[in-house]
Parts: C-alpha cells; sequence; structure tokens
C-alpha cells in the first residue's frame, strides 16, 4: 500500500457511484487507510453491498444507500443521513454522472436537462451540502470528477457539462476556504475490463507513458487529495490520461 494504513483513521467520506468500477475501487482505497466509507449506488446493489462487505473486513464503518442523483430533493436527506449514522462527513468523492452524447446539432431540450442535470446540477448541490456539513465539523476536502472531454469540446453536451464542474470547482474552492478543500480529477478514457479491450489498447499505445488511468489509479488521487499531502492545493484541476493530452492538445 502506497499510504500509511491510519492516514485517514477516523474520518468519513462519502462517495457516490458505487454501481460503476471506479466508485467502488475508491471506496477499497478509503478503507485500506482507515476510513469510514459511505457509499450510494442507483443500480447494482450487489456491488455496493460487496463494497461494505470488503469495507468492514478491513475495521471500519461502512453503508450503502440508494440514491438517484437526478432526484434533487434526496440530496440533502442523503447528507442528513450520512451525518445522523456517522456523526461526522469530512470528504466528499463526487464520482456519480450521467451520460448522453447526441451530435450538438440533434440534441434535445430532454437530453440536454439530463446531461446537464446529472453532471453539474447534482453535484453542485452535494458538494455545496457536503461542504455545509463540513464546516460545522473540522472540515474536509471534496473530490470533484470531470473528464478529458471538458478540454477537447467533444462529445457534445457531456463535454460542454464536464467543463462546467472545472469551474464549478474553483467557485465552491473559493467560498469554502479555509475549512474545506475542492479539487477536480480530470481523467482520459478509463481502463475498464467491462468494455472492448481494443480501443483502450489503442488509446494507451498513444500516450506518452503507454498506459491509460485505471480505477485504482483515480482511487489512490483521491485519497492524496484527501490527506494532508493536498492540504495547500484547492480549486485545482489535475489530468489523469497517461500523457496523452500532450500528444493531442
Amino acid at each position: 500500500m502506497i499510504f500509511p494504513r491510519d492516514l485517514l483513521r477516523g474520518k468519513v467520506a462519502l462517495i457516490t457511484g458505487a454501481s460503476s468500477e471506479t466508485g467502488p475501487m475508491i471506496a477499497r482505497i478509503f478503507s485500506e487507510v482507515g476510513a469510514d466509507v459511505a457509499l450510494t449506488y442507483l443500480t447494482r446493489a450487489d456491488a455496493a453491498a460487496s463494497g461494505v462487505i470488503e469495507a468492514e473486513g478491513r475495521g471500519v464503518r461502512a453503508k450503502a444507500y440508494q440514491f438517484d442523483l437526478l432526484e434533487f430533493d434526496s440530496i440533502s436527506p442523503l447528507v442528513d443521513k450520512v451525518m445522523s449514522d456517522y456523526g461526522r462527513l469530512d470528504f466528499l468523492i463526487n464520482c456519480a454522472a450521467t451520460r448522453v452524447s447526441p451530435p450538438i446539432r440533434e440534441i434535445d431540450l430532454a437530453g440536454w436537462d439530463h446531461c446537464s442535470d446529472g453532471n453539474v446540477k447534482a453535484c453542485f448541490f452535494l458538494a455545496r451540502d457536503a461542504a455545509q456539513a463540513m464546516e460545522k465539523g473540522e472540515g474536509g476536502a471534496i473530490v470533484n470528477f470531470s473528464a478529458t472531454s471538458a478540454t477537447k469540446y467533444s462529445h457534445s453536451v457531456y463535454g460542454l457539462a464536464k467543463a462546467a464542474v472545472i469551474s464549478m470547482t474553483r467557485f465552491l474552492a473559493s467560498t469554502y476556504a479555509p475549512k474545506v478543500r475542492v479539487n477536480c480529477i480530470v481523467p482520459g478514457l478509463i481502463d475498464n475490463p467491462e468494455y472492448d479491450s481494443q480501443p483502450r489498447k489503442n488509446r494507451a499505445a498513444e500516450t506518452p507513458l503507454g498506459r491509460i488511468v485505471s480505477a485504482r489509479d483515480l482511487a489512490l488521487m483521491c485519497v492524496a487529495m484527501c490527506s494532508p499531502l493536498f492540504e495547500t492545493v484547492t480549486g485545482e484541476a489535475l489530468i489523469m490520461d497517461g500523457g496523452f493530452w500532450l500528444k493531442h492538445p
């Protein structure tokens, strides 16, 4: 393990997106460094339950909460429930998202709302409510997730929404300093074994490092951003794509 086992002992991390591969991996790494974890999922309750069992096996507290990020009335109750169950909230990993990528010429209002609501609106209100809960305690850190689509002017409204997440991160960082730090991870193509391997191999061959980012890479960075290693860093957006952007700016 890269980090000390008790690096975040006694802290509580709320991690959204346990229905994907990345969310459970983030929970795993946080539990490995002693943090209690609260996972949210929309579907795949089995994956969330597995993450809870795994975390509890490491001697930390863990719970899973079904949560639809498009149900905005459920955002404040989620934060309140975590505070009630754990007694504190130190970190938020804003990993859950929605994706709709029709061409700009074809996007309709429903598609726009689905993408922007899930990637920007939900991210903002969850981060705001979490930050205000953290301010009442010892403070904390928030990690938002954007994507390199934000810098490529691609993927239609998805890229636009992810660009907004970067801007939003800086506004939140300014608003909630000094007690809450807010940073953003900007991943490129993620090495997800659930998808066709050939596009991943092709992209890896185009990167200076010869590899693309994995869920574990992202999880380790989340822990780093929430740790004292990043105590002087806020409002930053970190690209993680194996250096692909160096060849394709």
